[in-house]
């Protein structure tokens, strides 16, 4: 599938889910993202309707204990070459953007200082990553350490096939945003490399918390899971 052609979204997703019949899961994930199509709240984080991002750790103070981890533990460096680590610090900053810019729609205003601090110093951004599709559930909140982190930043892909159903079920968040928006605008790329680099962290996170060092299928699928889970859910009360 070429990643420019115009095609409609169900046939890309037809294509997908006739490739990989044998993926457990992943019918759901693909009935998800189409129904996408109808949220309100996804297209205005496709197209950056958000009242203010300006979040920085300038703002609220000290960088919070996730990032501090994950800034002692895993690379900074920030291109995306063959020889650079699949996922570094500035992919798990993503996990902020899919804190703040929901809570923000759902709040429909600009954040104060408290919303700040909840959103960065809160459990949210934790439970998201360690808990991943059972964010909202009364399971305590884990704590991070280091060795996840340093686990994260060396996580590889397990083979093609589950770096080809990534890329795939990627190429249907194309379509659709581009089928339904004409997401070709500057916002809408800028989002889909966040949400790319944000879905691709989740993958990472399930391998480890599952004592793995290789992102497979399962991984995929339950990192789309969470994902779709996040849009859709109002955390504005869970922040």
């Amino acid at each position: 599938m070429g990643l420019f052609s115009a095609e409609p979204t169900d046939e890309v997703a037809k294509k997908v889910l006739d490739e990989f019949n044998d993926v457990k899961d992943l019918k759901e994930v693909v009935d998800g993202i189409l129904a996408l199509q109808n949220s309100e709240i996804y297209e205005k984080l496709v197209h950056g309707i958000v009242v203010d991002r300006n979040l920085s750790s300038d703002e609220v103070g000290e960088p919070s204990k996730l990032m501090e981890l994950a800034s002692e533990n895993m690379s900074k460096f920030p291109l995306n070459i063959p020889l650079a680590p699949l996922l570094t610090v500035k992919d798990v900053m993503t996990v902020y953007t899919f804190v703040s810019d929901p809570y923000i729609i759902r709040m429909g205003r600009n954040l104060c200082k408290e919303d700040l601090n909840k959103i960065f110093y809160g459990p949210m951004a934790i439970r998201i990553l360690l808990l991943l599709e059972d964010f909202d559930s009364s399971f305590e909140t884990p704590q991070p350490t280091k060795e996840f982190f340093k686990r994260l930043g060396k996580v590889k892909w397990q083979d093609k096939k589950a770096k080809k159903l990534f890329n795939d079920i990627r190429e249907i968040f194309f379509m659709l945003v581009f089928n339904k928006w004409k997401g070709a605008d500057g916002k809408a790329i800028t989002f889909r490399a966040t949400e790319k680099a944000f879905i691709l962290l989740l993958s990472g996170c399930s391998a480890v918390i599952n004592g793995r060092s290789r992102i497979n299928v399962d991984d995929v699928i339950r990192a789309n899971k969470t994902y779709l889970k996040l849009i859709n859910t109002d955390i504005s009360g869970l922040v």
